[in-house]
């Protein structure tokens, strides 16, 4: 029985819709139930070309980070950040940074030296060798870490002397942790912004994209949004005119994309803030433009049906009739692919089977029905046109030893009696009806039962 390798179904419409989006929404929300294939989506959105001269994409997983009582996440995020610029040749090793900057990072992380807090990190990330992190980002970060610990000998000065005067200045710095520009911050902005100005690359914009946010712990999701959110309101709550620091997304980036079902975060938001709290207030300050809501259900549910027709080569029609579309539309799409993978192990070998049945038995319990349901429909489908079930049937009739003398006997439901014989020829396959049949006969659903053994669970 031959199987394709892959059930694919194509997304060149939707990378369109999406790449459209983009460049109106510069937060935006991913949306999509868990198991639809997002993850497939954003994948052959990155590897398109038309995306690939309009964006560079930064791909980042949260959800991955082995996050430590006292490590914020968003911390981790700025180093994960970071890491993937470099990982994208996007770090320019003559950045420099200026001594002051240097400084009040070793004050702000007493001291903890850049390289071991970058590299600590990697083993979280996702898909990251760490020797090719060292390398690529090591390279471009070699000037930030010589002024880094050149300012941590004055940081050693200080620490020695009003200690109280220091920790009064990291407690006022702490109190706006969530709006300041700290060093790792205006590495990456000034890295990003001396990427734009690269011949190639003026016009293409940065996606940040911050993917499986449904599977990150709730205190650590909001604590994402609103660190991004409070990104754009900040010139309000300072009373400060905008500038080009507080203007745009947070570190610089052209457009924010968070990757998450969004009915998800609504019940996540009412269950960890309240159920009388207005969702649609809080989210509005991150996406305040809408969602893009990715949805392949109708394509997937033609593909669905399509592949099976070529593998099973029962055309679609009657496959709709043993497999009612209501039964598929409540799968997610990642539940149809895996009901076709390597199908083929768990059916027994009928030789010259022209037409598989038991491949659509098989995926139908794959998908959840019971064996009951199965033969039912396999029997109401059979009962509207015998002739055409018998030819399909012929092969395993033959295997099963159901036919003798090159007839069968049935009994439908209603408990009429009918035989049929078969004859082949160099034409084909005939199928006829007998008169004045007398011996045993076959109920038509204990053939179908029978079928269904050919079937392992």
């Amino acid at each position: 029985m031959p199987m394709n390798n892959d059930f694919i179904i194509p997304v060149d419409s939707a990378i369109q819709d999406f790449r459209e989006h983009l460049k109106c929404h510069p937060r935006t929300i991913l949306s999509a139930r868990y198991g639809d294939g997002k993850s497939y989506f954003i994948d052959a959105f990155s590897k398109d070309s038309a995306v690939k001269r309009e964006f560079q994409i930064l791909k980042i997983y949260p959800v991955n980070y082995q996050v430590l009582d006292n490590r914020d996440i968003f911390d981790i995020i700025k180093y994960d950040l970071l890491l993937q610029m470099g990982l994208n040749d996007m770090l320019d090793p003559s950045q420099d940074i200026s001594s002051s900057d240097a400084f009040l990072f070793c004050l702000k992380s007493n001291g903890l030296d850049l390289i071991e807090s970058l590299f600590s990190f990697a083993g979280s990330f996702e898909g990251v060798s760490l020797l090719k992190a060292i390398e690529k980002v090591g390279k471009g970060a070699v000037a930030v870490i010589k002024s880094i610990q050149e300012a941590a000998k004055e940081y050693k000065k200080y620490k020695e002397g009003d200690i109280g005067v220091i920790d009064e200045f990291i407690s006022k710095v702490g109190n706006i942790s969530i709006y300041e520009e700290d060093t790792i911050t205006k590495i990456i902005r000034n890295n990003i912004n001396a990427w734009h100005k690269k011949r190639g690359n003026k016009g293409k914009r940065i996606v940040l994209m911050l993917e499986d946010m449904d599977r990150i712990d709730p205190a650590h999701l909001f604590r994402i949004l609103n660190v991004f959110s409070a990104h754009m309101d900040l010139s309000y709550k300072l009373a400060t005119p905008p500038n080009d620091l507080l203007i745009g997304n947070k570190f610089g980036v052209d457009n924010i994309v968070m990757v998450i079902h969004y009915e998800n975060l609504k019940s996540i938001f009412h269950h960890f803030y309240g159920e009388n709290t207005c969702f649609e207030g809080y989210i509005h300050k991150f996406a305040d433009k809408g969602k893009y809501v990715y949805s392949l259900r109708e394509e997937s549910l033609k593909y669905y049906y399509n592949y099976l027709a070529e593998v099973t080569n029962l055309p679609e029609h009657i496959l709709k009739d043993v497999l009612k579309d209501d039964r598929l539309r409540v799968r997610t799409l990642r539940e149809l692919v895996n009901s076709l993978d390597e199908v083929e192990q768990q059916i027994k070998e009928v030789k010259s089977c022209s037409v598989h049945i038991t491949t659509i038995m098989a995926c139908m319990r794959r998908l959840g029905l019971d064996d009951n349901e199965i033969v039912e429909n396999f029997c109401c489908a059979a009962e509207q046109n015998k002739i055409m079930w018998l030819k399909y049937l012929y092969p395993y009739l033959t295997y099963l030893g159901l036919i003798k003398d090159s007839s069968i006997k049935l009994v439908d439901r209603e408990g009429r009696e009918q035989g049929f014989y078969f004859q082949e020829s160099n034409t084909g396959l005939v199928v006829g009806s007998l008169v004045g049949t007398q011996g045993h006969f076959y109920e038509i659903h204990e053939i179908f039962q029978q079928l269904l053994s050919l079937v392992s669970k």
